[in-house]
């Protein structure tokens, strides 16, 4: 599998006048190339992004993966970031690191982020692969589902506590309200490239019907939804990567 981890794969660095540095690894290749955009508290160096780049690799295929703002090797402050830096980011670097045609695939936050970029690129978006794609879900699935007392908290301490497996994580209000200019949920996506979503039926954080939501939503009639009965939020296994491949083929 090709090596991305931090070591030995030093990761390269995109300086830009006035904003953060991302860190990010890039093969050069035949387009058109893949984008991965990666989850809220991950990064560039997951088990699907690997799973990418060896697949470009032997495809002689361009591959980028970088990790967003706060996250990872890039610099930043996670309380500071945001849907409409995130977005803004991911156009900025793609836009400076990828020559022709980008099938853009977004897992989890990567999927919203990668929505909102295609919308802007246009057409050097020649599809779009959602892996758990999570749009809106600081709206629907963060502050629908809160309590009055964690909004009471919110207010007063200025973040909500969300349980993510054995980990509390600390949802700031800025990325909370902030994301409200970003919503797509609540009108029609006008995206007309095809589009893949891949979404685990035991995903016990963004709910399957998302995908129904998305698809619904969005303006292109080349959609198609794949359900795995058995796969959780992350579909890392062996069995949903090649899924991810297989789907990934036929846009190429």
């Amino acid at each position: 599998m090709t090596d991305l981890s931090p070591t030995p794969a030093v990761p390269r660095i995109l300086t830009r006048d006035g904003a953060s540095s991302i860190a990010y690894h890039a093969l050069p290749g035949k387009n058109p190339g893949i984008v991965f955009l990666h989850g809220y508290r991950s990064d560039m160096y997951g088990t699907k992004a690997q799973a990418l780049a060896e697949f470009c690799r032997q495809q002689g295929r361009s591959f980028l993966a970088y990790d967003a703002y706060g996250h990872g090797q890039s610099e930043g402050d996670l309380a500071l970031g945001s849907i409409g830096r995130w977005t803004h980011d991911a156009v900025e670097v793609i836009t400076a690191l990828t020559d022709g045609p980008q099938i853009l695939v977004g897992s989890s936050l990567g999927g919203w982020i990668g929505l909102l970029a295609a919308l802007q690129l246009g057409r050097k978006v020649t599809a779009f692969v959602g892996i758990a794609a999570a749009p809106d879900f600081t709206e629907d699935l963060i502050l629908a589902q809160a309590t009055a007392e964690e909004k009471m908290h919110l207010r007063e301490k200025g973040y909500l506590t969300l349980r993510e497996g054995e980990e509390d994580w600390h949802i700031p209000r800025l990325l909370l309200e902030e994301a409200r200019n970003h919503l797509l949920l609540r009108d029609t996506i006008n995206l007309d490239c095809p589009v893949r979503l891949l979404h685990g039926q035991k995903d016990d954080s963004v709910p399957w019907q998302t995908a129904l939501t998305l698809a619904d939503c969005l303006r292109s009639d080349d959609v198609r939804i794949h359900l795995v009965k058995d796969g959780d939020h992350r579909l890392s296994r062996d069995q949903d990567l090649a899924l991810l491949l297989d789907v990934l083929r036929p846009l190429l």
